[in-house]
Parts: structure tokens; C-alpha cells; sequence
């Protein structure tokens, strides 16, 4: 870690909320529509979540795309830009930038679940995805997506037609990425700076901010402010077996980058920072654990959380998975046991892919141990 990284003062908070900006957005969330599912609520159809150690696994097949290395969970991926575990380490529901979400299987080929006509210009695409609240019921997938004018949410099942739930959103040549999930609050949504890093503190624009959409079915509803970003690749995270619990976002801002937590009544408060700004572009959180990764490192960052969190206790540990021969990572997210993560590589984009590229790996902090992981 460099000498430049610094931490926050745990009784140090930035109030970032931006309390009255909502009135003067113009964009505003559509939850019209009898298939669709109330934001509000806690998520109680999540993707079923086991609480325990990793396994063995079974040993893979020959084949293309079919990686022998066990904690590989999916290969032959467009860039991933979200990844949502099933009730096993070997199984996900992976987001692509190139609009295609994808079933994986550690030992069969990737199945598409549906496509999304996207703009991928700049760093635009399918950027995030969030499963509905009732996803056991409804099948629904929201998805925040780049279009030739905005940056928009959509919801959508296999063989529907997507259906506009938040329009508006700007968009940029770059500064498109963002990121989504469901909290018992309703849609919380990070969106990037479309390019412009003094758009986070516009109150009149949508572009660097996180804010949540709550609503019913028939109503409509103006997004409300949490924080601003001033960053281009906000990403959004929240342990998917803690689904009650705070929420964090990575950001890779223009004076530094942070990491923060958002918790409700309360303004978001620094859990670290990075003045030399690395470059965040993930992050994940699983048990007493956060990762973070960074633009061209082949590395996780990981913070423990301090009696639970949501602050940090020491400084981060930089952990490489296998060596670093995966290569770089890009989006992380918690894994479907406890204690494991799930990261997305990127390169096919950063540099250096493989056959097998881009791939999602399962990721294990540093005191535990798997086949494949090991400190730096």
C-alpha cells in the first residue's frame, strides 16, 4: 500500500446529502404496469445464499471455455459488469457490458438468459444489474443501461420486451458506468459523472450521485439523493447474505478515491481513502470483509471490518489470487458462501486476456484458504 493512502477518522463524516435536489430533477420512475414488482420492502426472493465454507469441487470436463482451475466460475465472457451468485459456488447469473446476462456453470457452456440492445460507445453498455425484490415469483432483472441519449433503468424478463422504469439518467463519452441493488428502502442506483466531474455537486443533474427509488406498483416517484460522486465508475455493494445490512460505494473520485458507507438517516460516511487515486472500480462485501479493486491491478484490496462494521480496523491488505495470473479484476461482489467473493476480470479490455477471457473467479479473503488464492 502506498504512503499516499490514508484513512479516515472514524468520527469524521461529509455530509453529502443532498436533501433538496430531487425536486429540481426532471427525471422521474415509472412503476406502472401490473407485472411490476414494489420497491419497497425488504428483498425476500433473493437467489437462495448458503452460509458455509467453500467445497471441494467436482473436477471439470475438456472442452473450450472450460477452465480447469477450480476456482474459475465462468470464462468466454464479454467484460462482466455485475455478478449475482446462485445457491453455489459454481453457478452465477453474470451481467456483460455487451447487453447479454448470462447463466454460468463452472462445467457447461454459458446459457444466455436474455439480451439487451445497448449502446457500448465509450464506456457505455449494460452496466449494473439488481435481481427483483420477488425474483423467486417474477423473474424480473432490472438493469441500468447506456442508450444512444441516456442512461436509463430498465425491467425485463426472458422473452419480454424490456420496459422503462427510470429515464434520464446523462450520459456521457464516458463516465456511463454505474451500478444497482436492492435494500429494504427500494432501488438504490450509483450513477457515473458522464464525463464531467462538477456534475456531482449540480443539484440540477443526475450524473455522480446515488439515489434510491421507492414506490408501488401506479406510482410514480422522484429519486432521492444519498450522496454525491465525483468519479466515473461508481459501483455499488452489499453482502448478499446481509441483504438488511449498510451499503457501500467504491468511487474513484477527482481528488481521491473512497470508499463509503450509506446507511439510512444518515449522511455517508469515508471508510478509507486513496488520495493517490488508483483507480476503484469494485467492490464486494462478504462477512467481515470488503474488497476493492483497482484499474490494472491483478490484485483485491481487502478491508476488515472493525466489530462488524460498517468501519474498517487497520489498514487494507492487498491479496492476489493465484499469483496474479487471472489477471485484472473489475467488478466484485459477495459470494454465495460465507467468506467468499465473486470478481469479474477485465482483459479483454485492460490487456493480457486469454483463451478464456473475460472470466468470473471465486475469491476467498486472506484468512481463509483456497486452491488457487494466496497473499501477494
Amino acid at each position: 500500500m502506498s504512503e499516499g493512502t490514508r484513512r479516515a477518522r472514524s468520527g469524521a463524516r461529509r455530509a453529502v446529502v443532498v436533501a433538496t435536489a430531487a425536486a429540481l430533477l426532471a427525471g422521474c420512475a415509472d412503476f406502472s404496469g401490473s407485472e411490476a414488482a414494489p420497491f419497497t420492502g425488504p428483498p425476500t426472493g433473493q437467489v437462495t445464499t448458503k452460509k458455509a465454507p467453500p467445497t471441494s469441487r467436482t473436477p471439470k470436463p475438456d472442452g473450450p471455455c472450460i477452465d480447469k482451475n477450480v476456482a474459475v466460475v465462468a470464462t468466454c465472457l464479454d467484460t462482466p459488469t455485475a455478478i449475482i451468485p446462485t445457491d453455489t459456488a459454481e453457478h452465477s447469473i453474470v451481467a456483460q457490458r455487451n447487453g447479454v446476462i448470462t447463466y454460468t456453470t463452472t462445467d457447461q457452456p454459458n446459457r444466455e438468459i436474455l439480451r439487451l440492445d445497448v449502446d457500448t460507445s465509450g464506456d457505455g453498455g449494460l452496466a449494473s444489474i439488481a435481481l427483483s425484490p420477488t425474483y423467486e415469483q417474477d423473474r424480473l432483472i432490472y438493469a441500468l443501461i447506456t442508450t444512444p441519449t441516456d442512461n436509463r433503468i430498465v425491467r425485463v424478463t426472458q422473452g419480454d420486451v424490456p420496459k422503462v422504469v427510470f429515464a434520464g439518467i446523462p450520459k456521457g463519452s464516458v463516465g456511463n458506468l454505474g451500478s444497482l441493488v436492492f435494500t429494504p428502502a427500494g432501488l438504490m442506483v450509483a450513477a457515473g459523472n458522464a464525463g464531467d466531474p462538477g456534475a456531482a455537486s449540480n443539484p440540477a443533474s443526475l450524473a455522480g450521485k446515488v439515489f434510491l427509488l421507492d414506490g408501488a406498483p401506479g406510482q410514480r416517484a422522484n429519486p432521492r439523493i444519498l450522496a454525491t460522486n465525483g468519479g466515473v465508475r461508481s459501483s455499488l455493494c452489499l453482502d448478499p447474505l446481509n441483504p438488511k445490512g449498510p451499503v457501500y460505494v467504491a468511487d474513484d473520485g477527482p481528488t481521491a478515491d473512497t470508499l463509503r458507507v450509506l446507511r439510512p438517516n444518515s449522511p455517508a460516511e469515508t471508510v478509507w481513502s486513496w488520495p493517490e487515486r488508483p483507480g476503484a472500480l469494485g467492490c464486494g462485501v462478504s462477512g467481515e470483509w470488503i474488497g476493492v479493486s483497482q484499474r490494472g491491478v491483478d490484485s483485491i484490496y481487502f478491508l476488515k471490518l472493525k466489530d462488524g462494521g460498517p468501519l474498517v480496523d487497520g489498514e487494507p491488505v492487498r491479496f492476489s489470487t493465484a499469483n496474479g495470473s487471472y489477471g485484472h479484476f473489475g467488478r466484485i461482489g459477495g459470494g454465495p458462501e460465507e467468506k467468499t467473493m465473486l470478481g469479474g476480470t477485465v482483459n479483454r479490455t485492460s490487456g493480457g486476456a486469454t483463451p478464456n477471457d473475460d472470466r468470473v473467479v471465486l475469491i476467498v479473503p486472506p484468512d481463509q484458504t483456497t486452491t488457487g488464492e494466496g497473499p501477494d
